[in-house]
């Protein structure tokens, strides 16, 4: 302790975090070597790193199926949730000819028309969305004022970590996206209302971005092995003047929301022209006190009154914004980032009934008299 208060007398900050960047085969190798660690030593480890390349969804549920300890799970969430921002790694990516450009026209006038008359036929229904938060604890200037006439100090960095877990039930009802404001049982302190949250998965998001895009840039990206075959992944790009995306934000002052130009992914089953992955990066005005803002959601098929249908099942959203209390003396555009980031799930798919009863005249008792 005397070094670090001679340290921070002398105004020397603490070294910085620096993270040990790996691939999905280095990540592999370290937990085939690590089954017989403690829990909370392995998540540790893997709280210091991060992934160069994109780790699927699949490959998450694996790791978490052989590690079923709850900090490892958690840790290998954050670790994989980062990344799903990234490229997959060459080796995952099939070796498929890109299609002729007729063709690939046609996958995208397969998915506008799947967004613009498929979704709006989605039963009413409901579900549970499932949210696991998380956010890191930037390295900052702190100021000790009972250390001699006062000095600035340096806290540590503390990686990503869950600070809360919710579960909400959400209603699909005509074609909008309600959800619950009451916490599922088990989840008493809920959300935050400064946290981060997202809206739109169950449809709204595609009918912007794939509108969007097709008054944007559409270009051919790769193909993508899904669970039923390769998946035709397309890049897209939107300008700010063509932007229908709604991001509420603190920008300029006396701004509350924001519509950025963003680019991303839209993953599309060749056949049918259903989406399965939409993957959305907002490029914010250097303006904005939100530097990164983030979604990614996925697709796939689930069973709502004994029929199968195409709807969310995972969902992942990842901001950088300055620290909302600055130190003394730290100016806001130097402010240290802090990263927030929701791992959602959605499950319990079923369908929306609304029950009543009618009763005719024969079947109403009289009221009786009084006597």
């Amino acid at each position: 302790m005397r070094k670090l208060t001679l340290l921070l007398l002398m105004g020397i900050a603490l070294p910085a975090f620096s993270a040990k960047r790996v691939t999905v085969d280095q990540l592999n190798a370290l937990l085939n070597a690590s089954h017989r660690k403690a829990d909370a030593r392995l998540a540790e480890q893997l709280s210091g790193l991060e992934l160069t390349e994109r780790a699927s969804s699949a490959k998450l549920a694996q790791w978490e199926t052989e590690f079923p300890g709850h900090r490892t799970r958690d840790a290998l969430m954050a670790l994989a949730d980062s990344s799903a921002f990234l490229q997959l790694s060459e080796a995952e990516i099939p070796k498929i000819p890109a299609p002729p450009l007729a063709e690939q026209q046609r996958i995208l006038s397969l998915a506008a028309v799947y967004v613009s008359k498929i979704i709006p036929q989605l039963p009413n229904f409901l579900a549970t969305r499932n949210t696991t938060y998380f956010e890191d604890s930037p390295s900052q200037q702190t100021y000790y004022p009972d250390i001699s006439s006062g000095v600035f100090g340096v806290t540590e960095y503390r990686p990503l970590h869950v600070v809360d877990k919710s579960s909400t039930a959400v209603t699909y009802l005509d074609g909008r996206e309600v959800a619950d404001s009451g916490i599922a049982k088990g989840h008493p302190s809920g959300p935050r209302s400064d946290r981060l949250t997202t809206t739109g998965e169950f449809g709204p998001i595609l009918a912007v971005v794939v509108g969007d895009a097709l008054h944007g840039t559409v270009n051919w990206s790769h193909w993508e092995q899904g669970i039923a075959g390769p998946e035709a992944v397309l890049h897209y790009a939107v300008p700010r003047e063509r932007s229908h995306y709604k991001l509420v934000s603190a920008c300029q002052a006396g701004i509350e929301q924001e519509f950025p130009a963003y680019h991303g992914e839209i993953a599309v089953d060749p056949a049918s022209g259903s989406v399965l992955r939409l993957m959305l990066v907002a490029d914010m005005d250097p303006t904005c006190l939100v530097a990164k803002a983030n979604i990614v959601v996925e697709y796939g098929q689930v069973a709502i009154g004994g029929r199968s249908y195409i709807c969310p099942v995972k969902s992942v959203s990842l901001t950088r914004m300055p620290v909302f209390e600055t130190p003394k003396g730290v100016q806001a555009p130097t402010a240290p980032l802090k990263t927030r980031l929701n791992d959602v799930s959605f499950d319990g798919y079923h369908l929306f009934r609304a029950e009543s009863r009618i009763l005719s005249g024969d079947n109403v008792k009289p009221p009786e008299s009084n006597p």
